[in-house]
Order: C-alpha cells, then structure tokens, then sequence
C-alpha cells in the first residue's frame, strides 16, 4: 500500500511539473550535476533506508546524502541532504540558489528492489529543473 502510495506521489508531481511549463526538464548524471558555473556533485550516500519496490512498508524511507558545490575546483559549500517526501521543496530551494533555473525537485537513483543491492558507484543524482 505505501509503494503504490510512493509511486502514485511521484506520478502526480510529475505530471504536475508538466503541466507547469512544458519546458521543465530532468538532469541524470553520475555525479555531478553542473548548473552554469557551479556543479553540485553527490560525495557520498550516508544512508538509504527507502522502501523496496515489491516490499510493503510503514515507512516510505529516506536516502541521506551528502553533496558538495563547487565553483570550479573550489569547494563552496558541503551539506547533507535528507531526501524524502517532506524534504523536496527545502532541498529544491536550496539547490536553486545555484542555478539560474529553478530546481524543482532533487532525488536519487535508483530505486531500491527487493533483495538487489545497490552499489556506493550506482548512486547518481536527480535534479529536475524549469
């Protein structure tokens, strides 16, 4: 029940991005997302306690991570980020202070499945901006 509640939250918000401004767009990278003259670079996964696919659970869970902006080869700031449900407008406003574009919402794949570990280097940011 929570999955298909989990899934039916990131349906809706996508399709309410849509609807926004069909020129939002969706950035996947390794590690690194670069937003003009600063990347914010994912440095470390602390924690990912979220919900496997195929998996009913109390709790939809959280990635915790911690993510550093550079501005060239300096490092400008280094946070922990808590990703989850509740967290996607605080960690959005954070991030858009770093883009000429506003970032919509932040996340991380991939998603976690039943009995399928995930690797530290599987780990890739998502940031979706208008």
């Amino acid at each position: 029940m929570k999955t298909i509640l989990l899934f039916l939250t990131i349906f809706l918000t996508q399709c309410a991005s849509k609807n926004k401004d069909t020129n939002s767009s969706e950035v996947i990278v390794e590690n690194t997302i670069e937003q003009e003259e600063y990347q914010i670079k994912l440095l470390k996964v602390i924690a990912d306690s979220r919900c496997p696919e195929g998996v009913n659970c109390v709790w939809e869970g959280q990635v915790e991570m911690s993510v550093g902006v550079y501005k060239g080869n300096e490092l400008l700031e280094e946070k922990q980020l808590v990703v989850n449900s509740r967290t996607v407008e605080e960690n959005a406003t954070w991030a858009s202070q770093y883009s000429k574009k506003t970032i919509t919402f932040i996340g991380v794949l991939p998603a976690r499945v039943k009995d399928t570990p995930i690797y530290e280097s599987d780990y890739k940011l998502l940031i979706k901006y208008d």
